[in-house]
């Protein structure tokens, strides 16, 4: 059978990822992304230490592909390890996992170490928040508070609170739903992510500091350092998750949470038949 080109895109997109799940120790040979454009009079960064509102961009992380990685150095606890190794057995061999980045969801503590895509950053009084367009779409809503909500709903990507401590910002999130994978592991609801993020004096660059405690996913805290870089001159563009994939798209992929499955699928017809758009209910979640 004849594959269609978005399925062909697909599936150069999921090997793509599988080659760089399986690589995360690895140093990208093409050298650091370039974070800066030509400038754009009128359009740049505010040197207020309490104002990053914007358009950033990840900075390169020595020693790994994609800033989201944890890299070296992380223990995992076995339940967690024994996914790791799965996800990279199963990578290497040809099969993708399905995962919520490659499924087009939400991907929780993944777009809040590091982003692929540029992300905006809007604020007021009441709350910041930062949005990825341009890659897997994603906004996250962190609020001036002093204690996070009662009877949380738990989601993709937690409930933050925030407070200043001086120059530096302080941001609370707990309230995950359990399905994010961090380094091929699913990390679980127990998740606390805390960052502590700086502006440098010149309005440029974003330090953060970044604390993931997770007992169930990992032996002892993980500690991140990340910089974001203000990007001047660009702008992201639209990223379209695709609707209605092909039935074809997902031969060969690995669905061990029925979640994660499209629930709308094409299913093309033969001869002469009408191709046809199948819907189902998705799963019913489960808690962790």
């Amino acid at each position: 059978m004849k594959l269609h080109p978005t399925s062909n895109r697909l599936r150069a997109a999921i090997l793509v990822f599988a080659t760089l799940t399986a690589s995360v120790g690895l140093q990208a040979a093409n050298g650091p992304v370039p974070t800066e454009a030509r400038s754009i009079p009128g359009y740049e960064p505010v040197t207020d230490p309490h104002d990053f509102s914007g358009l950033w961009r990840v900075k390169r992380v020595p020693g790994v592909l994609m800033a989201f990685y944890l890299g070296a150095g992380v223990t995992f606890t076995p339940q967690a390890q024994t996914r790791v190794d799965h996800a990279l057995a199963m990578s290497k061999a040809g099969t993708q996992l399905a995962t919520p980045h490659i499924m087009c969801r939400p991907t929780g503590v993944n777009q809040a170490v590091g982003p692929i895509a540029p992300i905006y950053v809007l604020q007021n009084k009441d709350k910041m928040v930062f949005v990825v367009m341009d890659e897997i779409r994603d906004i996250r809503q962190v609020y001036f508070a002093a204690a996070h909500a009662a009877n949380l709903k738990p989601s993709y990507g937690g409930d933050s609170i925030a407070h200043w401590e001086g120059d530096v910002l302080v941001v609370d999130t707990i309230g995950y739903n359990g399905r994010g994978v961090l380094d091929n592991a699913v990390h679980s609801t127990a998740m606390h992510m805390t960052q502590r993020i700086s502006k440098s004096a010149d309005g440029k660059t974003l330090s953060i500091d970044i604390t993931l405690d997770d007992p169930a996913t990992f032996t002892k805290p993980v500690l991140l350092h990340r910089e974001w870089s203000w990007v001047n001159g660009q702008q992201p563009i639209e990223f379209d998750c695709e609707e209605n994939p092909r039935e074809d798209n997902f031969s060969g992929m690995l669905f061990e949470d029925d979640y994660l499955r499209p629930v709308c699928i094409q299913h093309e017809g033969k001869g002469e038949e009408l191709s046809k758009v199948v819907c189902e209910a998705p799963a019913a979640p489960q808690r962790k």
